[in-house]
């Protein structure tokens, strides 16, 4: 479990630096939302580190199993997906990892497209990848800017990560989520809010990725 630990120990350094940069300043209400987000990152590394060890029997057998075929992998990515057509696909580049994924980009021609991102967490590679996500989703996170925002969140029964950013009459979003405690899949839409990427995803055939 050497990666869980180092994801971890990245977890309190970058903690650490936040609070140093905190000790230098000489504003009290600065100080006092340091602290805050000190406890707040103490609680999250907690989170990270249940998550580990609550996975890492499902991690174990995920080691054991063997990535999905290309031709496996295909039969998620239909040729029409919500009325989008499909203009092209990849599957297997990165087998010399020891990992099986594949990218699908779906668009209607009139300014809305879609990627779909499948990777399988199956063998020793995917298992530690996937190990990795699992941590990230554990923590409670949000991120506010100008144009939108990004936050794990609950999706469909499991935990995800989504994004959505809107500026004048542009609008992108996204949802990361694990399927079937292996898979890591991910929709990056274009010209979509969250709402509509939402029941792309529902339409997915997603009943292979078990």
């Amino acid at each position: 479990m050497q990666l869980k630990h180092f994801f971890i120990s990245m977890m309190i350094g970058g903690m650490l630096i936040s609070c140093g940069g905190n000790k230098s300043s000489e504003d009290d209400e600065s100080a006092s939302t340091g602290i805050s987000e000190t406890i707040g990152g103490l609680r999250n590394l907690n989170k990270a580190a249940d998550a580990a060890k609550d996975w890492e029997k499902t991690q174990e057998k995920l080691v054991t199993k063997t990535p999905l075929t290309n031709d496996e992998i295909k039969a998620v990515f239909p040729e029409t997906l919500a009325g989008m057509k499909r203009s092209s696909f990849t599957v297997g580049e990165s087998q010399m990892m020891g990992v099986n994924s594949g990218q699908a980009s779906y668009s209607d021609g009139e300014g809305k497209s879609v990627e779909v991102s499948v990777m399988d967490g199956a063998g020793e590679t995917g298992a530690a990848m996937v190990a990795m996500y699992v941590m990230t989703l554990s923590v409670d996170t949000e991120q506010q800017t100008e144009t939108g925002y990004t936050k794990t969140t609950k999706f469909n029964g499991n935990r995800a990560t989504v994004s959505e950013n809107k500026q004048d009459d542009w609008v992108n979003s996204e949802i990361t989520t694990l399927v079937s405690d292996r898979y890591i899949v991910s929709l990056d839409a274009s010209g979509m809010s969250l709402k509509e990427l939402e029941k792309v995803f529902d339409e997915l055939n997603l009943n292979s990725l078990k």
